[in-house]
């Protein structure tokens, strides 16, 4: 029985290569070709592919999809010419939350290729602080966002509630804690492939090094790093970032050098075409074109960061009282359906309310809580009669119950995290971590304004 299930699945490869074949053009299988080359060299020869793993984090854009695809036609290739084939790990990326509409993109895709059930391919997805099996609806438990709600609520406090900040480059550090992840239930991961370009590679290599620089972090040195021990050290880092008010972790422990996971470039193979609408059409997705400039882009979704943006700049305009009903009009114009889905989305993963939201915007308890009586003023007037009351609970005096319990539930943070963020105690290297991480956005690029670093005391 197992003989004639064997024969039925090996035919049905055989039909998804040759669907592959006829929807890529002629460059694109050319293409095709050498990168199977280059997967045997790096295997050691056909007689070692068959323990060959590769491991990929897909994104949402077009050339994830084109690599995707490849990736599968040179499996089921090799497959056809030789004894094994070699395995093929997916990671599907889309922080802070994979939208319904991704997710539903990237089961379409993986059905069109066949790599549901063949057990040669693992199919994984982000959720929260967790790599999980791949599914169409992600787990709606609050439980699983727990650490996730903290940390950016924590973040936004000491960073001037900053969208840029929270929804920058953090997340890079939440995308490399992830792999490091994934790399620890690998089996023996042999190769990471990608398609960023050199010039980014060598980009995010470089901010990485100095993040570890100013965590007092030196061990990430010479000219040849094991990418397993970059993951680590960020992992660390992204620890250190979640809980800066918290003691200092130990640096994470290196990986092992003698086993190093390598990485495959092939930018130079599969680049962007304009002849790649029959193979999408073929995936059943359509894709918006990437951007070579920020390729690590793909690895996110920017709803969050929209969302957070346009309530910051309703926030602003109303409390200056411009009084400009076109601004009002042409705000509330761009505040569509599909926004207003991916903030309740958002909301509701994240364990959020609109009112905690509103507070992580104007940031009230920062420096010795200078901005909270015009936050209680703008949007919390009934509590005016309460401020004395507010800065006595922050500072760890006695006040009554209600007055703790309300801060709690404005901020959705615990009072001691409340008290360290309004008396600014923040050690070394959480501080220089904070401060280096909300100088950049998240295409790493320096941000204009300097007012999202935060002033912390030692």
């Amino acid at each position: 029985m197992s003989d004639i299930h064997d024969q039925a699945m090996q035919y049905i490869y055989q039909q998804v290569l040759e669907r592959l074949l006829k929807h890529m053009s002629q460059a694109q299988r050319a293409s095709m070709q050498l990168l199977i080359q280059r997967l045997l060299v790096a295997a050691g020869g056909v007689e070692y592919i068959g323990q060959f793993q590769l491991l990929v984090v897909h994104g949402e854009d077009r050339r994830s999809a084109h690599l995707l695809a490849c990736l599968r036609a040179a499996q089921l290739t090799i497959a056809l010419r030789a004894p094994a084939t070699f395995r093929l790990r997916v990671v599907v990326a889309a922080l802070p939350a994979i939208s319904q509409k991704t997710l539903i993109n990237h089961e379409r895709s993986f059905g069109k290729l066949f790599m549901q059930d063949d057990a040669r391919v693992e199919l994984l997805m982000i959720e929260g602080q967790a790599v999980v099996p791949f599914r169409v609806r992600p787990t709606m438990s609050i439980e699983t966002w727990a650490q996730s709600r903290q940390a950016l609520l924590v973040f936004g406090h000491l960073t001037a509630g900053q969208p840029e900040a929270m929804f920058g480059s953090r997340l890079h550090l939440q995308l490399a804690n992830a792999f490091c992840l994934v790399l620890e239930n690998s089996q023996g991961a042999s190769a990471l492939i990608t398609l960023i370009p050199e010039r980014q590679r060598l980009l995010y290599l470089a901010w990485s090094r100095r993040c570890l620089r100013l965590a007092g972090e030196s061990g990430l040195h010479g000219t040849y790093l094991n990418l397993a021990t970059l993951a680590e050290a960020l992992g660390w880092l992204q620890a250190l970032a979640d809980a800066p008010l918290d003691a200092p972790r130990s640096p994470a422990t290196m990986a092992n050098p003698d086993s190093p996971l390598r990485v495959i470039a092939v930018d130079d193979l599969l680049q962007d075409r304009l002849d790649d609408s029959q193979l999408q059409q073929m995936l059943g997705v359509h894709l918006e074109p990437s951007r070579p400039q920020a390729a690590l882009m793909a690895y996110f979704d920017l709803d969050a960061l929209l969302h957070l943006r346009q309530l910051r700049g309703r926030q602003q305009r109303k409390r200056h009282k411009e009084g400009r009903l076109g601004l009002a009009v042409r705000d509330r114009a761009h505040s569509t359906q599909a926004n207003d889905s991916a903030q309740a989305r958002f909301l509701n993963l994240a364990g959020l309310t609109e009112q905690q939201l509103v507070c992580l915007i104007h940031a009230p308890f920062a420096d010795h809580g200078c901005g909270l009586e015009g936050f209680v003023e703008y949007c919390h007037p009934g509590m005016r009669v309460a401020l004395p009351y507010l800065h006595r609970a922050l500072q760890g005096k006695t006040c009554p119950e209600p007055v703790q319990q309300w801060l709690m539930d404005i901020s959705g943070l615990s009072l001691a995290q409340l008290k360290a963020i309004y008396a600014r105690r923040m050690g070394q290297p959480a501080r220089r971590v904070v401060a280096n991480l909300a100088r950049r956005d998240l295409a790493l690029r320096l941000q204009a304004s300097a007012r999202a670093v935060p002033q912390v005391a030692t």
